[in-house]
């Protein structure tokens, strides 16, 4: 349990979280209606931000 809040603390899996969330939300519902063009785009947002904050992560999840 004490690791799920350590984890919880990480603006990864945060990030993590909210992107699963919306895609549940997108795939069920299909709240925007994106063409593939655009979904192209997200990924690539996607992408850009994982990698922003894979090099903003100092620490492992176990030492927060």
């Amino acid at each position: 349990m004490e690791l799920i809040l350590k984890s919880l603390k990480s603006k990864t899996v945060q990030f993590s979280i909210a992107l699963a969330v919306l895609s549940i939300l997108q795939g069920y519902v299909g709240i925007l209606p994106v063409s593939p063009a655009g979904q192209a785009t997200v990924g690539c947002i996607i992408a850009s931000c994982v990698t922003v904050l894979r090099f903003v992560t100092t620490t492992g999840i176990a030492d927060k």
